[in-house]
């Protein structure tokens, strides 16, 4: 049975909002040492979903920083960290520091990173709680989870993200998601 236009408007019921609103397209990037979105925070949205994959060229960790007009911040972050995997649970912290360190990849093997962000565009302290999927070395007994809970203390808007490595390069792909305000 074929419908028409107006039929396949009508069977999706009025009024339904979703909960996340996709405010940055996924968008892949390759071999390179950096990646900024700016202009992705604003006051249409409170809190952010990203959703981040990657590989990289090196042994190597992946840094998120904070962006305003342009430029990234490279003050005042701090982060508590979980690390589980198949034969021990350890756990870190870090404070005063230049970015936010989301864990360490050998480059052989996809991390997979669920970063919310919590009131980056509020000049206010901004929250990070992020789940991070790691294999380290292959994808059956380097298997690895962390549990991340950071957070940028300036009283600054921010309205852009940025993720770095140290050294080599990385490649694939993040998309970034506001919390809807309404029901």
């Amino acid at each position: 049975m074929a419908y028409t236009s107006s039929q396949i408007v009508q069977a999706v019921p009025t009024g339904i909002n979703s909960a996340l609103v996709c405010v940055k397209a996924e968008t892949a990037f390759s071999a390179v040492t950096s990646v900024t979105a700016d202009s992705v925070f604003t006051s249409s949205y409170t809190n952010y979903l990203v959703k981040l994959i990657f590989n990289t060229s090196t042994n190597n960790e992946v840094l998120m920083k904070f962006r305003v007009g342009g430029v990234a911040t490279s003050t005042n972050y701090n982060r508590q960290r979980l690390v589980f995997n198949s034969s021990s649970v350890t756990t870190d912290q870090l404070t005063a520091q230049t970015s936010i360190n989301l864990g360490a990849t050998n480059g052989a093997v996809e991390q997979s990173n669920e970063v919310n962000i919590y009131k980056p565009q509020i000049a206010t302290a901004t929250n990070v709680y992020a789940l991070v999927q790691n294999n380290f070395g292959n994808y059956t007994t380097g298997n690895a989870g962390l549990v991340i809970s950071a957070n940028q203390t300036a009283s600054t808007a921010f309205d852009g993200i940025e993720w770095s490595v140290a050294t080599g390069t990385f490649t694939g792909n993040y998309t970034i998601y506001g919390y809807s305000k309404t029901v």
